[in-house]
């Protein structure tokens, strides 16, 4: 005597699936047609695909800004700080000159390696004085952020 499983048999599954189905109403593909076609000749005729609807949070269409922004043209690369751009070269460069030295250079001497190592310490270092001591709280206005 074979028991029979807890829960709705396979055909109370399709029934309820058509039943939930058969509540959303006409189905529209992203073309705007039912889905139903009798042959490739009448979608063709239709004319031409309309755009699918993005369907989510945003169920309106954003306008296009027309407005007559130009960005400015970005600073130079090296017109900053003297100090800032010194420190950011050496980080940058001194691990560049130690990788292609390892691939070019293998009898480098141990001195050169460690002045290599020392500018990268020292590019660091630098840039980690260069950061803010205190904050700017004149642009920020009265509000700090979020508060829990």
């Amino acid at each position: 005597m074979s028991e029979r499983p807890e829960g709705p048999t396979p055909e109370e599954v399709d029934r309820q699936f058509e039943q939930i189905v058969a509540g959303f109403g006409p189905w529209q593909d992203a073309r705007g047609s039912s889905g139903i076609t009798l042959d490739d000749s009448t979608e063709a005729a239709a004319g031409p695909v309309p755009t699918p609807r993005s369907w989510g949070p945003r169920d309106y269409a954003v306008e296009e800004d027309t407005g007559d922004f130009v960005p400015p043209d970005p600073p130079a690369l090296g017109s900053g700080r003297p100090a800032v751009v010194l420190s950011m070269v050496a980080v940058a460069g001194a691990p560049a000159v130690l990788l292609l030295a390892s691939v070019l250079w293998r009898g480098m001497p141990a001195v050169m390696v460690g002045v290599l190592i020392a500018v990268f310490v020292a590019g660091a270092a630098g840039l980690f004085l260069t950061l803010p001591r205190e904050r700017d709280r004149r642009d920020q206005g009265p509000d700090d952020g979020a508060r829990v």
